[in-house]
């Protein structure tokens, strides 16, 4: 009565499949978790330079033409110039991970973007 799960797992071929689910979800939980995190230090200093900003416009140190500042900002966001998809930000290194995404398929690429989820939610 004794069911000996390894031998099982090795004739399904799950072993693989759950080797590259599982390395795909500890990959996207660690991705997620530090995207979430350098997001948050971007925004909070964003934030701390506009006070700023504001701080010393009201003190008459500086002064800023909020108009065009919002307007300056408005076309960066719709215009980025320069910015090419196609471009890798690693060139050695997305290439690769590319390659091992395609090539491992669905297992893979589902537990990343499970454990993606995962890291944002806990991030």
């Amino acid at each position: 009565m004794f069911v000996d799960f390894t031998s099982l797992a090795t004739s399904l071929g799950i072993g693989g499949l759950a080797t590259s689910i599982g390395i795909g979800g500890f990959l996207g939980f660690l991705m997620g978790y530090a995207i979430k995190k350098i997001l948050k230090i971007i925004m909070i200093a964003a934030g701390f330079l506009v006070g700023i900003a504001y701080y010393l416009q009201y003190n008459g140190v500086i002064a800023l033409n909020w108009a065009k500042m919002e307007e300056t900002m408005s076309n960066l966001m719709t215009n980025i110039n320069g910015f090419n998809l196609n471009t890798p930000f690693f060139p050695g290194i997305s290439d690769q991970f590319i390659h091992a995404i395609s090539a491992s398929g669905i297992p893979l690429t589902g537990g990343f973007a499970a454990g993606f989820a995962f890291g944002i939610s806990k991030g």
